[in-house]
């Protein structure tokens, strides 16, 4: 005699989820076992060059300003001891250097890349030269439009100095559309970068909201974990917003 078994919907929906999941840890413990090497993720995710560069301000420590505007290959950030920096950091405040991984979707990246395997997997770009590359990618084609959040980024690092309404609106866009598995690194100092900037413009009702959003947004429940230091800098910068928006309000 065989028995009316009644499944629920939401099993199947359950059961993909758990398989997605596990897929997923076996994937990450591929990865840690060197089965899966980042620069294969790299070469599938579109990743042709890295840019390392850090804020236009006169805050950058000398390390920093050296490291600015150098390229490398995938296959050398791939290597365990990489570092694009001769020297550790010694700003105050902590670094704010990004690696940035681009793809190379239009012109001037492509002259960068041929450059590239020219010298050996690395170059240095002038400010001017950066800029250039960076510009011509407002006419990227369909197949760069992955290079849209990060050109945004770097663009807003260098706008910092000479244009900073122009960087608020390039990190604002990078909160807004860091979609992929591969824009989430940007998340982080764009939140960063955003509130400093709108801090240091003495628009403390603008910034507090960002701070606010990053704080709840990296809590223990996040997947992309938040550093005990940016946590830590965040909540100081939040008291110190709501101060000021205090004192305002009581003048």
């Amino acid at each position: 005699m065989m028995l009316n078994l009644h499944v629920p919907d939401f099993i199947p929906y359950a059961l993909a989820i758990l398989g997605l999941l596990l897929l997923w840890k076996l994937h990450t413990l591929q990865v840690q076992a060197g089965r899966i090497q980042a620069i294969d993720i790299w070469d599938r995710s579109g990743i042709r060059m890295f840019i390392h560069a850090t804020p236009g301000d006169d805050m950058a420590c000398a390390s920093c300003r050296e490291a600015h505007g150098l390229v490398f290959l995938p296959s050398l950030v791939a290597h365990k001891k990489f570092t694009a920096m001769t020297s550790p950091c010694t700003n105050p405040s902590g670094c704010r250097c990004v690696l940035v991984g681009l793809g190379t979707g239009w012109p001037e990246a492509q002259r960068v890349l041929s450059l590239l395997k020219e010298q050996d997997g690395t170059i240095r770009l002038a400010e001017e030269e950066l800029t250039a590359v960076l510009r011509g990618s407002r006419q990227i084609g369909t197949g760069a439009s992955v290079d849209q959040v990060p050109v945004r980024l770097l663009n807003a690092l260098l706008d910092e100095r000479s244009d900073p309404e122009a960087a608020i609106l390039g990190y604002r866009y990078v909160i807004e559309h860091a979609k992929e598995q591969r824009d989430f690194p940007f998340l982080i100092p764009s939140y960063f970068r955003l509130s400093d900037l709108l801090e240091r413009a003495a628009r403390p009702a603008d910034a507090l909201p960002i701070v606010d959003r990053f704080l709840k947004r990296y809590d223990k429940t996040s997947h992309v974990q938040a550093t005990e230091s940016h946590l830590a800098m965040m909540k100081a910068r939040q008291i110190r917003l709501m101060m000021i928006l205090k004192t305002a309000n009581t003048a």
